[in-house]
C-alpha cells in the first residue's frame, strides 16, 4: 500500500512530478510490490489531490516499466525486469568508473572528508540495522563523489535509468552481511579517491558496481 504517513508533504495542489517522485520512491522500496495494484483514486484520495495528476504520474511510470497499465483492467506495479536491470547496470557503470578516475583528479580534501563521514554514518545504520538509511547513505555517497568531479548533471540525468536497477539493489540489501560487504567496498572505493589513484579507485568501483551481477547470474544466493 502506497505510504500514506508522508500525505502531509503533498499540497492539495501538487503536481504530477510530486506524485510520480512519491510513486517511484514506494515502487523502488518495495512499499508497492510487483504486481501489486495501483487505484488512481485511492493514491488521489490518499494524497488530497485530483486525479489528474496522478494519472499524468502513471503514464510517466508506465514510460519507465514500472507501472503495466491494462486498459479497463487497472494498473499494476511491473515486475523487476532483468533485461532493464542489466541495461542500467552497464550504463551506471561506464559513466561511474568515468566518474571516480574524474573524482581522483578534482577531489579537494572535503571532499574526502564529506565521504568518511558519510561511510561514519551508515556503519552506524548498519549496527541499527536501519536498511533503508543504509541504502539511502548509499545513494548519497555516490552522489557526493559525482559532486566532487563536478558531474552532478550527469548524476541527475542517471536517476531515471537506474531506476529498475535500484529496485533490485534494495531487495538484496537486506541480504545477511550485504551492509557490511557495500561499507567495506565503499572504503575502498574511498582509499583510491584519498590516494587519487584512479586504477585502483576504478577497480573498486568496478567491482562494487558489479555485485548485482551475482544476483542475476544466480550466484548470489535468495534474498532472505
Amino acid at each position: 500500500m502506497l505510504d500514506t504517513t508522508r500525505q502531509s508533504s503533498v499540497r492539495p495542489r501538487s503536481t504530477a512530478a510530486n506524485v510520480y517522485e512519491m510513486l517511484r520512491n514506494d515502487i523502488v522500496m518495495g512499499t508497492l510490490k510487483p504486481q501489486q495494484p495501483i487505484r488512481e483514486a485511492e493514491i488521489a484520495a490518499s494524497l488530497n489531490v485530483s486525479r489528474t495528476p496522478v494519472r499524468e504520474a502513471l503514464l510517466r511510470l508506465s514510460s519507465l516499466g514500472l507501472v503495466d497499465i491494462f486498459p479497463q483492467s487497472g494498473t499494476l506495479v511491473a515486475p523487476i525486469r532483468v533485461e532493464k536491470v542489466r541495461a542500467a547496470q552497464l550504463i551506471r557503470e561506464v559513466v561511474e568508473i568515468e566518474v571516480c578516475r574524474r573524482a581522483c583528479r578534482m577531489a579537494r580534501e572535503e571532499d574526502f572528508e564529506a565521504l568518511s563521514a558519510l561511510l561514519d554514518e551508515q556503519e552506524f545504520a548498519a549496527v541499527r540495522k536501519d536498511i533503508r538509511r543504509v541504502y539511502e547513505l548509499d545513494e548519497v555517497f555516490h552522489r557526493r563523489i559525482f559532486e566532487a568531479a563536478d558531474c552532478l548533471a550527469a548524476y541527475e540525468e542517471l536517476e531515471d535509468v537506474k531506476t529498475h536497477l535500484n529496485r533490485l539493489r534494495f531487495v538484496t540489501i537486506n541480504w545477511p552481511n550485504r551492509p557490511n560487504s557495500i561499507i567495506a567496498e565503499h572504503h575502498d572505493i574511498l582509499a583510491g579517491l584519498a590516494a587519487r589513484d584512479e586504477q585502483a579507485a576504478a577497480a573498486a568501483m568496478t567491482m562494487h558496481l558489479r555485485t548485482i551481477l551475482q544476483v542475476l547470474d544466480g550466484d548470489g544466493g535468495k534474498p532472505q
